[in-house]
């Protein structure tokens, strides 16, 4: 669909390299608000000039607003599927559901891990677990700050639907591989 500039020689219209018809889905989980994501979020689309749709699972406790993205607190499990499947794009905390859920369904991902020294949760596993996938999936991003986060959605929204990777990084860890061909899930590890 989406084809990076000078990839094939193909010509996008500026609606398509601003995001028009892109749409990201953002999830935080059920469990706590996340709004430095959110937040990091929202500043990349506006020093990018993203114009495609989101969608933020923000959570009960979440005080985040903005008016370019439809916010909802919580989803039940049809609805949050419905926009699952209707992204190009999810944008998530490192929770294993949704990183799950992207190899599955064979969505690419950006995942942003809660941190336990900045409050965002009560230990670090998700940053263990974005270091577990880590150069195991080519769909799958992890980021630890904001300038990582930017460069990883510039390239989501870059890439054709059908690319391989969004970051090249390589580990000799083969967790998040294993996790995954023992819960049936599809998907490459690269």
């Amino acid at each position: 669909m989406l084809d990076p500039v000078g990839t094939s020689g193909s010509q996008r219209q500026a609606g398509e390299l601003l995001g028009e018809s892109f749409m990201i889905f953002i999830t935080v989980g059920t469990q706590l608000p996340f709004d430095r994501l959110l937040n990091n979020v929202a500043d990349w689309r506006e020093r990018s000039g993203y114009s495609g749709d989101i969608v933020a699972q923000v959570g009960e406790e979440s005080h985040f607003a903005h008016p370019d993205m439809q916010i909802v607190k919580t989803l039940s499990s049809d609805e949050y599927y419905h926009w699952f499947c209707q992204a190009q794009g999810i944008v998530s905390h490192a929770g294993m559901g949704s990183i799950l859920s992207c190899l599955e369904h064979g969505k690419r991902g950006v995942f942003m891990p809660r941190q336990y020294a900045l409050s965002e949760h009560r230990n670090d596993h998700q940053r263990d677990t974005a270091r577990a996938f880590t150069g195991q999936y080519p769909s799958l991003a992890f980021c630890d700050d904001a300038p990582a986060l930017f460069n990883a959605l510039d390239a989501l929204l870059s890439a054709p639907t059908d690319a391989e990777p969004i970051e090249q990084t390589s580990q000799n860890n083969t967790l998040g591989r294993r996790i995954a061909e023992h819960l049936g899930v599809k998907g490459r590890a690269s």
